[in-house]
């Protein structure tokens, strides 16, 4: 039972750095794509807000003892999808990346999130974490739909 614990909390620790990092790469497109600042602001805030959701997650789960099931949930692929975070903001610094570029890594980082449905891993009948579940799961299907519509806007086909 300790380990089914102990594997909910690594997961919800690597979401919870997970949205950390990509709160700091929406940050640094803020700084080096002014133009866009606004949505790259907005989005960077969403992000630090879904990481301090992911403590409450990890506190309602863990702490009040409720049942909960893990489900198929790949930590290296977490890893993996973390470092190619981390790749970009090395892309970045080393001023690889364009305005263009970043709005689609962008796009494509939270379009990976919703397929991938990270969050569902974890299935819990309590309430409070279901809620804060699904909000997270609804907060990124809008991060998807406004980086497509703004991009649809500034590059239409």
């Amino acid at each position: 039972m300790d380990d089914m614990y102990a594997k909910a909390g690594q997961i919800l620790d690597f979401l919870h750095e997970i949205e950390l990092v990509v709160a700091d790469l929406y940050r640094r497109f803020s700084r080096s794509f002014v133009e866009d600042r606004v949505i790259w602001e907005d989005l960077s805030q969403d992000e630090e807000s879904h990481a301090a959701m992911v403590t409450e997650l990890k506190n309602t789960l863990l702490k009040n003892g409720s049942p909960f099931e893990i489900g198929k949930v790949n930590l290296a692929a977490l890893k993996t999808y973390r470092q190619g975070i981390e790749r970009h903001i090395a892309r970045l610094q080393s001023g690889e990346l364009g305005r263009r570029k970043a709005l689609f890594i962008a796009r494509d980082f939270e379009k990976t999130l919703v397929e991938h449905r990270f969050y569902e891993s974890i299935k819990s009948h309590n309430p409070d974490y279901q809620a804060i579940q699904a909000r997270i799961q609804k907060e990124t299907e809008l991060h998807l739909q406004k980086l497509e519509n703004y991009i649809r806007t500034l590059f239409p086909a």
